[in-house]
């Protein structure tokens, strides 16, 4: 075995014992064969403008001189080489277990038959003592204190690679598909933007969509300007109308307008209703997904009614349900407890509240949040002049709007 911070600098001699050069860096080529790729050139000299000789498989790491066993051959680019120091050291892998990025410290090479190739990737403290050249001195340290350095490495098998990007775990790409969107949504922040979109790139649609509204708005659009526009509106389909609405709030308006046209017809409407609205207003913060039933039916034809509908699946918060009129208008709204909890038979006026509270569209997003905790509601509905109910700002999407920056992607959501 051999660690590229131990290589870097050794001095490197042709086969007639002529010094070449220091060596600054190694090549490794992607092989679709074997999972360890193998170096395929030393890099010597300096790192702008390295001489480059390619590595014919007969020289040995081990030594503290590197010496070419055959006549030096120069090595031509082909355009898909890594340089492990350049390239690969110090950059950042993703550890899915933690959900977060990690820093390559340094890079172990095995020889394999008459190969070099690439084995594992140290992102542990001890690359860091081994490239400061003081990790048999805190070893012993350690040692004396009953303690032990781990070793914390990832395979290179478990990798990727993405030019000018850096490195990133393989695994996850299934992995993912395993974690809660707001650990995906953690790892995301610290990979940014550009490579967020990239990496998730393989989930179902509905992932994504949980997942960015794990994010912060603008870290969002900068996602999903990522995806092709199709792809795009399937994700924003799957979102929740507020959350959609606020998005797509963020992009440019000629990508925006893209975007609703190739949404399904329903969920565009639903999203353009909530786009004309200022945003902080009841209007700007509501949801259009909510749970109603008509009066006149008993609690047992309620429920059957909620069970069958299509939408109450869709419904951000089903704590509330919603007596309406046949013109919409709001006449009572009941908690689902109450409903499950009373008799089959008894009519739904006599378990509504009859006085529910609300605002209107344009109630300023202080006096919703007001509302909301005044009265200890889960969730408010909105209403237009006429009381025709337009909506419902439930009380995590009130309270994101009062967090620090730095609390909000962290807010549970409660209403799922």
């Amino acid at each position: 075995m051999a660690y590229l911070s131990e290589l870097i600098g050794r001095a490197v001699r042709d086969h007639r014992g002529n010094t070449l050069g220091r060596l600054n860096d190694l090549l490794i080529l992607p092989d679709e064969i074997s999972e360890y790729p193998r170096v395929v050139a030393l890099a010597l000299g300096s790192e702008e403008q390295p001489k480059l000789f390619a590595w014919l498989g007969t020289e040995d790491l081990a030594g503290s001189i590197i010496v070419l066993q055959t006549q030096p051959q120069a090595y031509q680019e082909s355009g898909r080489e890594i340089f492990l120091s350049r390239d690969v050291l110090d950059r950042q892998v993703i550890d899915v277990e933690d959900h977060r990025m990690v820093r390559v410290n340094d890079l172990e090479l095995g020889r394999i038959g008459s190969d070099y190739r690439l084995i594992n990737v140290d992102i542990g403290g001890r690359g860091l003592l081994r490239r400061l050249g003081v990790e048999e001195f805190v070893e012993r340290i350690a040692e004396r204190l009953a303690r032990q350095i781990p070793n914390n490495a990832v395979s290179w098998s478990d990798l990727s690679f993405l030019p000018d990007k850096g490195v990133r775990v393989n695994v996850p790409r299934q992995s993912l598909k395993e974690l809660h969107p707001a650990d995906i949504a953690e790892i995301l922040e610290d990979v940014g933007p550009r490579m967020a979109g990239e990496l998730i790139s393989d989930l179902g649609d509905e992932k994504i969509a949980d997942t960015l509204m794990e994010l912060e708005t603008d870290f969002q659009a900068e996602v999903l300007e990522s995806f092709p526009e199709e792809r795009a509106a399937d994700i924003v389909e799957e979102m929740e109308p507020d959350e959609a609405a606020d998005l797509l709030n963020e992009l440019e308006p000629e990508k925006r307008q893209a975007v609703l046209n190739l949404m399904d017809q329903e969920d565009r409407q639903d999203v353009e209703e909530l786009l004309v609205h200022e945003k902080d207003t009841a209007g700007g913060l509501m949801t259009n997904n909510y749970v109603s039933v008509p009066p006149g039916l008993t609690v047992g034809e309620a429920l059957e009614r909620l069970r069958n509908d299509p939408d109450s699946q869709e419904a951000e918060t089903i704590y509330y349900v919603y007596v309406l009129d046949a013109e919409g208008k709001l006449l009572g709204v009941c908690s689902l407890s109450d409903m499950v909890l009373a008799q089959p038979a008894t009519p739904i006026e006599q378990i509504m509240h009859a006085d529910p509270v609300y605002v209107e569209l344009d109630t300023p997003r202080d006096e919703v949040l007001e509302e909301i905790a005044k009265y200890n509601l889960l969730a408010v509905p909105v209403v237009n002049q006429d009381n025709q109910l337009q909506g419902i700002v439930t009380a995590d999407d009130a309270l994101e709007m009062i967090l620090p920056q730095e609390w909000k992607v962290k807010l549970p959501r409660l209403f799922r």
